[in-house]
């Protein structure tokens, strides 16, 4: 039996459709981009890349739409969107992006703003994967100028910078250009993480691999015991970042003791060649 209500039949028997409130509010209700920024990190946790991206690129059209472009939070848009997108694959994309990020941040904060040298250390690591050494280096020098200039040296984000230019120098077997700014790095980090942080164990690690390539065995060997160190307080015992740090170290204790002999027949060739 059907009953009227304000002109409209009631079917007595409950046969309407049933919609679900969580379909009727996505319908209906028009997200925040702070709301669809919560999406997308709860995807990115599960690794679904495509929903993360749909997401973001959502937020950053109610940032443009509600903000305007010319908005330093449609600029973190722009970053975060650009970023999922580099993850994904697609460099061009994500070039695009950050490009576009770059432009407005700099009308609204200037060239040399804090936001553009995170977006120069992006697009750095972007022409780096891509072996665009050129373009990664120049990006890199930015990047570093300006958190110097603006943050000082004891800052973790121009230890950041200076870990980065290092790791890029290293990768040309500009062993001693990157051990300099590795050390800057680890003072800071010292001074600012202490011992018991990944950071720190990650200079401690690349300085190991400078000194290594530099033939410095024992100073590789003590650098890389640090690293373990501070992994073994943060990792559990059978983390690979651990195991391969203690095979890399087997592989410096062999040339540990070749460096012993070489020293020793180093020092009695010039004893002998005194006389």
């Amino acid at each position: 039996m059907a009953r009227l209500l304000n002109g409209i039949t009631l079917l007595a028997n409950n046969t309407l459709p049933i919609v679900s409130s969580t379909k009727f509010n996505t319908e209906i209700k028009k997200l925040s981009a702070e709301e669809y920024n919560q999406l997308a990190l709860s995807y990115k946790e599960k690794g679904l890349t495509k929903k993360v991206i749909n997401f973001y690129e959502k937020a950053l059209a109610v940032r443009i739409s509600t903000l305007g472009r010319l908005n330093s939070k449609t600029v973190s848009s722009y970053i975060k969107l650009a970023e999922v997108y580099f993850e994904d694959g697609y460099i061009s994309k994500s070039l695009h992006l950050y490009g576009k990020s770059l432009e407005i941040n700099k009308t609204l904060f200037g060239v040399n703003s804090l936001q553009s040298a995170t977006i120069y250390s992006a697009l750095a690591n972007i022409y780096f994967s891509e072996e665009n050494t050129e373009e990664a280096f120049n990006f890199y020098l930015k990047s570093l100028s300006i958190r110097k200039s603006i943050l000082g040296e004891l800052h973790p984000l121009t230890a950041k910078s200076q870990h980065e230019l290092g790791y890029f120098y290293a990768s040309l077997e500009e062993y001693s250009l990157a051990l300099e700014l590795f050390e800057h790095a680890l003072e800071t980090r010292i001074e600012l993480y202490r011992l018991s942080h990944p950071e720190t164990a990650k200079n401690y690690d690349s300085l190991a691999m400078c000194h290594y390539h530099l033939f410095n065995y024992e100073l590789a060997y003590r650098n890389l015991v640090e690293a373990i160190k501070i992994k073994e307080l943060i990792f559990p015992k059978d983390d690979t970042q651990i195991l391969l740090c203690k095979k890399n170290l087997q592989e410096i204790k062999k040339h540990l003791s070749f460096g012993e002999r070489h020293t020793f027949l180093q020092s009695i060739s010039r004893w002998i060649k005194s006389f």
